[in-house]
């Protein structure tokens, strides 16, 4: 069992003793209310995917719930960003004149494209925004039952996938009243780890002929997978993307089709037969046809986090364009659409320290040199550090028996990013990357919400089955657990001014 905590208030003259020993039962009696709602308004938002900054109708749901309960202060649309929100709940006991703490709450609610054809919550934002309610909703009713003074502040923050909504949040003001913030991401496994930072490039590939701008961008393909182990800095990744179709910048393509124009359909086949046969192209399948152009490698894989270098379906068609490219007498299209002249590629660039994202971009950019006819570069998403006080807090907490979740750790780096960097913003020692100052003190809990039992779903994140495992009640049960040590950890740093000093320690 953890200690127990006795508060003391400044009441005008008055230091009132509160005994918060009863807290956990208090929460999970709360918890039982209130989630079934929640969950609900979380089975709702997956049902309906929708895009990052396109988020409406996940948006109007969270603003007329909170409208509809008392004492929260509902702004929607707000921070100049259409399906961005603020909720602000305040409790001030009578006579209570100091200072009032704000923490923040962060909810995210954006899906993916380029899930099984089409939009999905393959990443779980469906059970990151019930987090934030509930976490926001437990909390402000400890405060009232315990009459703690302290505001509450669920920013809903749109577009973490793609175009770095945070950042957006950041340079607007949301993050502007607190300096200590919380949310919670499903996953494969349990953990408080670093995230690295992303870069993406965009490059254009221009042609005289459709031929021509295929046959560049498949050359800069080639390229960035062959500097693979010279990438600068450490823990880098470069990945590509092939701009068409339904794909988004962070996702490894499922379904890849190219064509090749004077090749026999044999030549082709057996070199594919051999790539598969290589092992390194797993769960990868290919259908080899013949078209009025020539012949079509039509490529299904398993698709996935970009941020894994998973060798998929771009990757084979990648393969068997390089093993093909000495012949000049073989051209390249894409089959249907082989009108244009223009074909883009991203490159999704990752790397542990954000320092090394403008040397790792610029080592890129220079590797693919005059393929691209021009170049341009995405916001970036700074690395995510560990916040050891708050990280060891929140472990400590959701492995005692009241939350019975024994599997979480602390690290390792992982290659996925997150814009909730932007909310924190860390500072390094650019020689030891010794973590210096954060502008605020986030807690970015990543929990599993695979069973562990035989034959139960399980998926990393951007999988396809992710979108499978994130709908599951067990999913939603993880949540509920997370949220209420979130909500306890709020209550207990309101309550506990050197406990707060504590998880705040590093701010400037």
């Amino acid at each position: 069992m953890r200690p127990s905590i006795i508060v003391t208030l400044a009441l005008s003259n008055l230091v009132q003793a509160l005994d918060l020993t009863s807290l956990t039962q208090f929460l999970i009696q709360r918890a039982d209310a209130e989630f079934p709602t929640l969950k609900g308004m979380g089975q709702d938002i997956y049902d309906n995917p929708e895009l990052g900054r396109a988020e409406f109708h996940a948006h109007d749901l969270a603003v007329n719930h909170f409208s509809s309960l008392h004492g929260w202060k509902v702004t929607p649309h707000a921070y100049s960003l259409e399906t961005a929100y603020s909720f602000l709940f305040e409790h001030r006991p009578e006579g209570f004149h100091g200072e009032l703490k704000t923490i923040g709450i962060l909810a995210e609610y954006d899906a993916l494209t380029g899930i099984n054809g089409g939009s999905a919550h393959a990443c779980g934002h469906n059970l990151i925004a019930t987090n934030a309610w509930t976490v926001g909703i437990l909390a402000s009713q400890a405060l009232v039952h315990y009459n703690i003074p302290g505001i509450l502040q669920i920013v809903g923050c749109p577009d973490e996938e793609n175009a770095s909504g945070k950042h957006d949040l950041e340079v607007n003001g949301a993050f502007d009243g607190f300096e200590l913030a919380f949310m919670a991401h499903p996953t494969s496994a349990s953990s408080v780890q670093v995230m690295e930072g992303r870069i993406n490039s965009f490059y254009t590939m221009t042609g005289a002929t459709h031929a021509e701008a295929v046959k560049k961008a498949y050359s800069a393909m080639v390229t960035i997978d062959q500097i693979h182990d010279d990438l600068p800095g450490t823990g880098s990744t470069a990945v590509s993307i092939a701009n068409i179709g339904d794909y988004a910048t962070n996702v490894v393509q499922q379904n890849i089709s190219l064509g090749f124009a004077g090749a026999e359909k044999r030549t082709v086949q057996q070199i594919v037969s051999e790539l598969l046969g290589s092992g390194n192209f797993p769960k990868v399948n290919a259908t080899i046809t013949e078209d009025q152009d020539g012949v079509v490698l039509a490529a299904l894989g398993p698709g996935g986090h970009a941020s894994e270098s998973t060798r998929g379906a771009l990757e084979l068609t990648t393969a068997t364009f390089e093993a093909l490219s000495d012949d000049s007498s073989i051209t390249y299209f894409l089959p249907g659409n082989t009108t244009f002249k223009q074909y883009d590629i991203t490159c999704d660039m990752r790397t542990r320290y954000t320092t090394d994202l403008a040397p790792l971009a610029e080592f890129v950019d220079k590797a693919i040199g005059s393929l691209a006819h021009g170049v341009s570069h995405d916001i970036v998403y700074p690395s995510l550090e560990i916040i050891p006080s708050l990280a060891n807090a929140f472990v400590n907490l959701i492995e005692t028996p009241e939350y019975g979740l024994t599997d979480f750790v602390i690290g390792p780096d992982i290659a996925a990013s997150t814009d909730a960097s932007w909310c924190e913003l860390p500072v390094l020692d650019p020689e030891t990357h010794e973590l210096l100052s954060v502008k605020r003190a986030v807690l970015h809990a990543n929990y599993r919400i695979c069973e562990k039992v035989p034959g139960a779903l399980c998926a990393f994140n951007h999988e396809p089955l992710f979108h499978n495992v994130s709908g599951t009640d067990f999913a939603y049960d993880q949540t509920k657990i997370v949220a209420r040590a979130e909500a306890q950890l709020i209550i207990e740093a309101l309550s506990n001014d050197t406990f707060y000093e504590e998880l705040t320690a590093l701010v400037v």
